[in-house]
């Protein structure tokens, strides 16, 4: 059964408050402490029953994990620090001889939350008294930016993850050192408490490495047939989707691929009269050389870990790399109060978080925001065109194309309008043209192509630059090249408005101008990530660390209300009464 505060007994005025100082966190958080949060809130997470022992008050299980993420210390630090530190005392209304409640709880708890989607509620609830009493407008501008968070787990090569990934399979298959039923002794090596974690080999041994490369597959699809035949559950099912996942991503098999020069476009046909030959640095694959082998490169969705199969690598540039998550913010600039956040995989184009960001904030606490400003990561056509369609304009500068040593398709003069609405491309050089085919794009959506005539660009004093020589941009070309083509956009319509206001230095001058603001998401940020610990993640999955997200998320919005709340009395009045409604 769950009880609430007001069922505890008041606590009498204790002599050391005083010493708390006044403009501290702790202090403001035990001033607004009876109704920050309400404990009817969290009432789905108790059973409605009068047996049993009543339980600790959500609302100071919440209070106590705002400290926590403000602190940035663990569960059991925590509970020490309800029990010693005079702060945490004043703040959560406890007296100087009472524990608090144990660290455990602080996990069920965290848990039941999630259980019953109940993690944003105290968020929500700020960020709605905020708007109640003017602090944010419905429609305000917001800005947005993103961050990366490290997971809490470790990378492991695809050694260590096979064997992981075997592990959890056989376990959610019921093995164990006590259930060995069945279990080839090849097998029962993963769950034997006393075999070593990892086998000894010479690691520096390409031979050792390979063959064990090979035993570990071989086991893991032993591992795969024996989760076929037997009854599956929703974990068995998961787990061995996992290891296929692993083996597919990282193991390749067959015979390895030619090593000859590599040749970009169409391969020329073969002779039918000739044998095909191995290219040059070839050996003809042996039946070693066709067994499992590490696959080269890295697949763009790649597990990284067993215990958290969400973690992803993600590139803040070509050397930057991290492990884990991405949190993205969005914030009011004029109240500076977040009113979105979320985690997403590192691995996902900031681009496409954004319309989900903007979606949620709208259905959870009725903001929608008439302009985003954003950097360029932001700023793709496809997301400008998604969050038109919602109302909602991107302002965030276009990134520019690299490409130096040939006209870039910016350079080049699109009219979208003209040819009775069939368009039109005009080169550099004055050249003007209409003719064109459909093509796909990336996404195989259709797109418009655009081609010069050869003769045309054949005799053109720009061809270089244009198309790069008299065997165009490649080195080896399949074929002649034929002239200059350009393909448009799906949403090429976005780009080109967005192209024609940053066009003049004037224009760039004011979006600069109007960009300013981002500062303060970014300073946002920095608050998060260092003093209370965001960088770094806590908990193992997506879900888990967005929780931490968003309660210090929550917590930083708790302190700008509360500086808000003591520079203007009558808002400080108007924020009490929407809160206590």
């Amino acid at each position: 059964m769950m009880r609430r505060r007001s069922d505890l007994p008041p606590i009498d005025s204790q002599p050391w408050s005083g010493l708390i100082p006044a403009d501290s966190f702790y202090a403001r958080l035990a001033q607004w402490s009876d109704v920050l949060v309400d404990d009817e809130d969290y009432a789905p997470l108790y059973k409605n029953s009068a047996r049993g022992r009543p339980s600790i008050p959500p609302s100071l299980v919440v209070l106590a994990m705002l400290l926590q993420y403000h602190d940035d210390c663990s569960d059991a630090e925590a509970e020490q620090r309800m029990r010693f530190d005079l702060r945490w005392k004043h703040a959560l209304g406890i007296g100087l001889e009472e524990e608090g409640f144990d660290a455990t709880l602080l996990c069920r708890f965290r848990r039941r939350l999630l259980e019953c989607g109940l993690e944003r509620s105290l968020f929500e609830r700020l960020v709605n008294a905020a708007r109640k009493i003017g602090l944010i407008a419905k429609d305000a501008a917001q800005l947005l930016d993103s961050s990366h968070v490290l997971g809490a787990a470790g990378a492991r090569d695809t050694y260590t993850l096979i064997r992981g990934g075997i592990r959890k399979l056989l376990r959610s298959l019921g093995y164990s050192p006590a259930s060995r039923v069945g279990l080839s002794d090849r097998l029962w090596w993963y769950i034997d408490p006393e075999a070593p974690e990892k086998p000894e080999i010479d690691w520096a041994e390409a031979e050792a490495r390979a063959a064990h490369l090979k035993d570990i597959v071989r086991d893991a699809r032993e591992a795969l047939s024996l989760a076929e035949g037997a009854t599956t559950t929703p974990a068995t099912n998961e787990a061995a989707a996992l290891l296929e996942k692993i083996v597919s991503d990282d193991v390749e098999e067959g015979p390895p691929p030619p090593q000859g020069p590599k040749r970009k476009g169409r391969p020329p046909k073969k002779k039918e009269e000739e044998p095909e030959r191995p290219m040059s640095g070839q050996r003809d694959a042996s039946p070693e050389e066709d067994g499992p082998r590490l696959r080269r490169g890295v697949a763009k969705d790649r597990v990284l870990s067993v215990v958290d199969p969400r973690m992803r690598v993600g590139h803040k540039s070509k050397r930057q790399a991290w492990a884990g998550y991405k949190v993205h913010i969005a914030e009011e600039p004029e109240s500076e109060l977040i009113t979105q956040v979320g985690v997403r995989p590192a691995n996902e184009y900031d681009a496409d978080a954004a319309p989900d960001l903007v979606g949620g904030q709208r259905k959870s606490v009725g903001l929608r925001p008439r302009e985003l400003l954003c950097d360029g990561a932001y700023g793709s056509a496809d997301v400008r065109a998604r969050l038109r369609e919602m109302g909602v304009e991107v302002v965030a500068k276009m990134r520019p194309l690299t490409d130096s040593k040939h006209f870039r398709k910016d350079e080049f003069e699109i009219d979208l309008g003209a040819n009775g609405g069939e368009g039109s491309v005009s080169c550099p050089a004055g050249v003007t043209t209409t003719d064109y085919r459909m093509a796909r794009d990336g996404w195989y959506r259709p797109v418009k192509l655009f081609r010069f005539p050869r003769e045309a660009c054949d005799g053109c004093e720009l061809r270089e630059r244009c198309l790069g020589g008299p065997a165009g941009r490649s080195k080896r070309p399949v074929r002649q090249p034929p002239g200059r083509q350009v393909q448009l956009h799906y949403h090429e319509e976005e780009i080109q408005k967005a192209r024609k206001a940053q066009r003049t230095p004037e224009q760039r001058k004011a979006l600069r101008e109007k960009l300013r603001p981002r500062a303060k998401v970014e300073r946002k940020i920095a608050e998060l990530v260092r003093p209370h610990g965001l960088r770094q993640g806590r908990y193992f999955g997506e879900q888990k660390t967005d929780l931490q997200a968003v309660f210090t998320a929550t917590m930083a919005n708790a302190k700008r209300l509360f500086t808000l709340s003591v520079e203007d009395a009558d808002l400080a009045d108007s924020l009490r009464d929407a809160l206590a409604a």
